[in-house]
């Protein structure tokens, strides 16, 4: 008997999945998926090492790290490159594990050095000030950060600026101290989006947190050390333009992936503070811009675009929306927009997947439905059709869990394939 893929446990479908699993659990995003759910979809698809997983919305990279680790060869695609980064350092190949235990130790060394002549403590102001330029160049950065522990950031983020060791180690001390930055920031994670807390966290010692990070990720490592893997590569692009992303006409058996839902939830937003911290992104004008890029956009400067009407971009999409469309206009334009650009864009991903999948293909896209002002939008049926206007049979739909019980919300997987 294979996986069930309805009646889930929340583990096995979100992010909660990951919490305990070496290297997937270095970054913590909540809209990501459980690396079980990849794996099953995987065993139902009967996937092996001569198959190639392409998952177009790589996140955090659960998909290429999931099939890693199960033998099967598999590419995603990543918008965000403070993400591409993170699934990139997640799903290499490390085999010094002791050099690289060795490297953090220094650099924990040098950081505990560095912070000798960081007064966090008495006088974290006065510090900031005198190192204006090496603060991270987010917008109101001590909204995020108390000064204490900002000061001892800002002293983290010119150390790791200036170390001199090996540069896939540099990498995974970068990945080490993003881990943390929201660990040590005001924000929490009650709910999907992150949000403030009303009393700031105090002052703490960010060398022994780190110090904790790099202990984790030193197991994690030691315990994958001898498993069988395979190579797996990340692109960095986007999914509405696969065709100019990948390598020409790549031989793919299977797609595994989650889009982002039609929830008006931010990616850019929520890494905000990681993408600046490294300088992953140039400005705020930047980020702006890679929200507008992304599928479904609504944030900065993509929240301007939807203030004007945004129509669907053929009589196909026009027709598929009008049922679900008719009961929010009473309520702002503001929300048609955002589910007509979301569609299109959807539309256009749709359409580059069937020029890239030219040989048999089996689909799985997790995706969750929607309301806006009670009024429902089944997400999962309408991506099945837009893919089936490609020319991609769906094989079944299965809901697999009910999200905030009561409230008609659900996370669904779309079964489709082209033969």
């Amino acid at each position: 008997m294979g996986p069930s893929f309805t009646n889930r446990t929340p583990k096995s479908v979100t992010f909660r999945g990951k919490l305990d699993l070496p290297i997937h659990r270095w970054y913590r995003l909540t809209p990501s998926f459980s690396p079980r759910l990849a794996h099953d979809i995987a065993n139902h698809f009967q996937l092996n090492q001569d198959s190639l997983v392409l998952d177009p919305f790589s996140g955090v990279g659960t998909v290429p790290l999931c099939m890693k680790y199960k033998g099967i060869p598999a590419c995603s695609v990543e918008i965000n490159p403070y993400l591409h980064f993170v699934g990139t350092v997640k799903t290499r190949t490390y085999k010094n594990v002791p050099g690289i235990d060795s490297s953090f130790k220094e650099f924990l060394a040098a950081f505990r050095r560095a912070l000798r002549d960081v007064p966090f403590v008495s006088e974290p102001k006065k510090y900031l000030k005198e190192h204006t330029a090496d603060v991270p160049p987010i917008n109101f950065p001590e909204r995020w950060w108390s000064p204490g522990n900002l000061a001892q950031l800002v002293c983290l983020r010119k150390l790791v600026r200036a170390v001199q060791i090996e540069p896939h180690h540099v990498d995974l001390v970068k990945m080490a101290v993003l881990g943390i930055l929201v660990p040590v920031s005001n924000a929490k994670h009650d709910h999907v989006s992150l949000t403030f807390a009303e009393t700031p966290l105090r002052t703490v010692e960010i060398a022994d947190v780190l110090q904790r990070q790099f202990t984790h990720m030193v197991d994690d490592l030691r315990a994958v050390a001898n498993s069988l893997a395979v190579d797996v590569v990340i692109y960095r692009g986007n999914s509405k333009n696969l065709m100019s992303v990948l390598p020409k006409r790549p031989t793919i058996s299977a797609i595994i992936t989650s889009p982002p839902y039609p929830n008006r939830f931010s990616y850019a937003r929520e890494t905000r503070p990681h993408l600046f911290f490294f300088n992953f992104i140039e400005n705020a004008k930047a980020v702006g811009q890679l929200e507008t890029d992304a599928i479904g956009g609504t944030w900065g400067k993509a929240t301007s675009v939807l203030t004007h009407e945004v129509k669907p971009k053929n009589k196909f999409i026009e027709q598929l929306l009008a049922p679900y469309l008719h009961g929010i206009p009473s309520h702002g334009n503001l929300m048609v927009n955002y589910v007509v650009k979301y569609f299109n864009d959807i539309f256009d991903h749709a359409g580059q997947v069937a020029e890239v999948c030219q040989q048999p293909v089996r689909l799985a896209y997790v995706i969750g439905n929607s309301k806006f002002y009670d009024h429902p939008l089944p997400s999962d049926e309408i991506v099945a059709s837009i893919f089936g206007h490609f020319g991609f049979a769906l094989e079944r739909i299965d809901r697999m869990r009910k999200r905030q019980s009561k409230t008609g919300l659900y996370e669904a997987v779309v079964f489709m394939r082209r033969d």
